[in-house]
This record gives C-alpha cells, sequence and structure tokens, in this order.
C-alpha cells in the first residue's frame, strides 16, 4: 500500500475506491510463465508494481532482472501466529482445524518453512536494488520507514506527504477500508476470525506456550543465525 501510494501521487481517493487486489499484479495467482493471472491475460509491457509471498527460488531468474525488490519481513513468532489464523479462515485451505504444532513443526505451510523462506530472500542483500523493511519497524517509526521507501524508489516527498501516507496505511484505517481489508473478498470466512486481527508486535506472547516459543527459537538460531539474519520479537 505504501509503495502504490507513492507511485500514485499519494492518490488516497483512488486508494479507497479501488480494490488493493486491482492495483498490482499479484505474482502467486499467474500461470508459471507469468502471461496470464487467474486465466486473464498480463498486460503486456513493464508492470510497475508486483506481490509475492513465493520463495526465492522460484523467482531467481526475475530476481537477476534490475527491478527494484523490497523485501518485507516480520519476526516469526509474530508472524506464525498471524499464519495460524489466517489458515484458519482460509476457504481454500479448507478452514484449517489442526493444531499450531501441525502447521509449524510438520511444515504444512503452503510457501515452504518460514525461516527458510526469509533466508531465501534474505541471501540477496548484496544484489542491487534490494532493500529489506520490517513489520516492526513501521509500526515503531512508520514517518522514518516511509521516507526511507520514498528515497529507494527514487521519489521526492514532503513532510506533508509523508503523514498523508502513514495516515492512510495505519492497521486501523486499513482495516476499516473495503479496498484494503480482504475480510468480504469471498475466500475468507471471517466469521472464524477478522482477516485484520491486531497487527501488534509481541502478541504472540498471548497465544504460544513456553515450549512452542522455544522451538522457535531454536530453529531461528539454527536457520537464521548463521546467515546473520536478526528480528525483534517485542518493541
Amino acid at each position: 500500500e505504501i509503495l502504490w501510494l507513492l507511485m500514485n501521487d499519494i492518490d488516497v481517493e483512488k486508494a479507497k475506491e479501488v480494490p488493493q487486489g486491482a492495483r498490482f499484479l499479484f505474482m502467486d495467482l499467474c500461470s508459471v510463465d507469468f502471461k496470464t493471472c487467474l486465466g486473464a491475460p498480463v498486460p503486456p509491457g513493464n508492470i510497475p508494481l508486483a506481490k509475492t509471498h513465493l520463495p526465492y527460488h522460484i523467482l531467481k531468474e526475475h530476481a537477476k532482472r534490475d527491478t527494484k525488490i523490497i523485501v518485507g519481513f516480520r519476526n516469526p513468532k509474530d508472524n506464525l501466529v498471524s499464519m495460524y489464523h489466517f489458515y484458519r479462515i482460509g476457504i481454500a485451505l479448507n478452514n484449517f482445524t489442526g493444531t499450531f504444532d501441525e502447521l509449524f513443526k510438520d511444515k504444512h505451510l503452503i510457501y515452504g518453512d518460514i525461516l527458510d523462506h526469509n533466508v531465501g530472500w534474505w541471501g540477496i542483500r548484496d544484489r542491487p536494488n534490494t532493500m529489506y523493511v520490517n513489520y516492526e519497524d513501521l509500526n515503531e517509526d512508520p514517518v522514518k520507514e516511509v521516507r526511507r521507501i520514498a528515497e529507494f524508489l527514487g521519489k521526492e516527498v514532503s513532510d506533508e506527504d509523508i503523514t498523508k501516507i502513514v495516515k492512510w496505511v495505519t492497521f486501523g484505517n486499513m482495516k476499516d477500508q473495503k479496498s484494503t481489508n480482504y475480510d468480504e473478498a469471498g475466500f475468507l470466512d471471517s466469521k472464524i476470525s477478522p482477516y485484520m486481527r491486531k497487527g501488534t508486535v509481541g502478541d504472540w506472547k498471548n497465544y504460544l506456550n513456553e515450549e512452542q516459543s522455544k522451538y522457535i527459537d531454536e530453529q531461528y538460531e539454527k536457520t537464521c543465525g548463521p546467515v546473520g539474519l536478526e528480528y525483534r520479537f517485542e518493541l
């Protein structure tokens, strides 16, 4: 949402009118050759903005281009709790009724192990035109992070522009806007849990028991530690 606003003159009114899904290419729903998306032809020419949850090894060839890539990270404990609730409401995921342990320990996540996934994208950190944004940093100092993103994109923005963007992308506002909240999109059962729940940092403490938290710590140290990938688990 931040990227779209920066690339579209901070047009909040259009962001309110046009569903988020119609404002970028969602690569996960494209054909393998990226010529069609959900069966419809992808417009010819350069695609200004695309997003994906796909692991790096699938997009390795695409990452060799000069395209600017922004990788979004969230600490794995909060991330996994959020994913667990998303799997519960995902109709295409058969409204997962298993346990948290089954989802993570047994590696039933459709995009693969979240730690392996992050390490894969961390592996391109020396690639030109690559930027990393942490969810925790966005929560702590959104003005600083939006300005940093704008600089990466080569966009000149005023303090007023930054304030406008930050106001639009607050969790509360995006939850209230139909264009950014997928509760009524038809592929989620929001009666089980809302698509946008809390958006806070450190809420994993209210869900993970000591054993689960320790298990993630161990996997984190084993997978992310050797490559220097660090997270903040609370603010």
